[in-house]
């Protein structure tokens, strides 16, 4: 029996969707034969909210490497910045209106408050920049030794995957040392993307840290042909393997989850489930359908509802608002995953939010697959940027998964209006046919490489 070590930051004590993919490949190589050992941080990061509680099959090894000091000491730094922050922000918020009379009186003043402003704020970000490098660090530090003190065991394959570089630090690590055989970089999200980052200081350390990774590793895989075809177009002498492996799906948490739902059934319930991204992810062509369909006088302005599950209900009512729907969505704040599903199951479409630009490409949210795993529900995937045929439109096709509509190609903006008009008619015909993104299956991919 080949053995195999998984490591990962984010585990089941993180809910999000990197979370996921780990747990879902730890459970289905394990059930293909595989002795799966999963080594993970307990290390408490900057942005968790809440966690996931999977019922873990009891044959799998789970490893949990505590905080190291170094961390500790950090976060309570940055727990005591906060605090005075949140206090230097009330007492700016009584000042502000004077401050802002002043500077505006005062033209000389005013630049040198700029130039004050643009110094204060690179600090700040060579500070962030800096801790993000500590926080790899100790990771590292902390996974290798708790693999010391479990006995450092040699492995056939160490799948390491990101996010984020601590992981592969500690991959690294064991392949130089002879600890196994094989090595591979598991890449959920793409590390190097200079597309997506404001300072070139940023995406240099990325690039450099992602050589050192392909330097090492035996192969590579991906979760969409875009971050592949990045490490291609970056490293065009790099001819190891790289291979696709999706994220997806598993129908035991839909098969499971029975949380009840109280939806008005007289009503069509868009679900959104998941972050915007400042705004980056948008409900636009949506809302601006649904407005024209409105003053069509086709559908009523209250006979639908946004159900809204995550941390941005202000950014989306912001909106909606430009359309006046603003009254239509709902929150329901943070929720478990299993709360999550349940919301989806009970949903008359599901909303994909997501983008395709030249500069960052190949984006495949997560929640694509866990909206799949429901199968009963269409999926509305609205896809900002100017590059048109994106991964997310063709995997959509492909399933039978529901509509993409990508903001590139205005003639598609039609077809969604005649696909929301159908659903409120109760006309839509749905089957999706998304077999091929369970991660049972996907595992049986995933093993041929082991």
């Amino acid at each position: 029996m080949k053995n195999i070590l998984i490591i990962t930051y984010y585990y089941k004590h993180k809910n999000a969707m990197a979370s996921v993919r780990a747990i879902k490949l730890a459970k289905y190589l394990s059930r293909l034969g595989y002795d799966v050992t999963v080594l993970t941080s307990a290390q408490i990061d900057t942005w968790t909210k809440n966690y996931l509680n999977p019922v873990p099959d009891d044959i799998i090894r789970e490893f949990y490497a505590p905080q190291v000091q170094r961390w500790t000491s950090i976060r309570k730094f940055l727990d005591y910045r906060r605090r005075s922050g949140e206090e230097k922000e009330i007492k700016a918020g009584k000042k502000a209106s004077a401050d802002i009379k002043l500077a505006s009186a005062n033209v000389v003043g005013n630049k040198k408050t700029r130039l004050k402003g643009k110094i204060i704020s690179y600090l700040k970000w060579q500070f962030y920049f800096n801790l993000a490098k500590q926080e790899d660090i100790c990771m590292f530090k902390g996974l290798k030794k708790e693999y010391k003190r479990n006995g450092s065991t040699e492995y056939d394959t160490v799948i390491a995957t990101y996010p984020t570089y601590g992981a592969f630090l500690m991959g690294i690590w064991l392949k130089k040392r002879g600890y196994c055989k094989q090595l591979i970089a598991d890449f959920r999200d793409p590390l190097y993307n200079p597309g997506f980052r404001n300072r070139k200081q940023e995406a240099k350390f990325d690039k450099k840290c992602l050589q050192n990774i392909l330097n090492v590793a035996d192969r590579v895989v991906c979760v969409s042909r875009g971050i592949a075809d990045g490490i291609v177009k970056e490293f065009p002498s790099f001819k190891k393997p790289i291979d696709i492996i999706t994220n997806g799906y598993d129908t035991d948490d839909v098969r499971e989850n029975n949380i009840p739902v109280n939806f008005d059934k007289s009503k069509i319930h868009f679900v959104y489930t998941g972050t915007l991204y400042h705004g980056k992810r948008c409900v636009d062509m949506l809302a601006e359908v649904l407005r024209e369909l409105i003053q069509e006088e086709k559908i009523s302005g209250e006979s639908f509802i946004f159900e809204y599950a995550g941390p941005d209900y202000s950014e989306l009512l912001n909106q909606l608002e430009a359309y006046g729907l603003e009254h239509t969505a709902v929150d329901h704040g943070f929720v478990t995953r299993e709360e999550s599903i349940a919301l989806q199951k009970h949903a008359d479409a599901l909303i994909l939010l997501t983008w395709n630009e030249k500069s960052y490409r190949g984006v495949v949210p997560g929640k694509l697959f866990e909206y799949m795993s429901i199968g009963t529900v269409p999926i509305l995937a609205l896809i900002t940027g100017d590059v048109v045929d994106s991964e997310v439109s063709q995997l959509i096709k492909q399933s039978h998964s529901g509509i993409a509509c990508e903001e590139a190609e205005q003639e598609q903006k039609i077809a969604l209006k005649a696909y929301v008009g159908d659903l409120f008619e109760r006309k839509l015909i749905f089957k999706s046919k998304a077999e091929m993104y369970d991660y049972k299956v996907l595992s049986e991919r995933y093993a041929q490489f082991i």
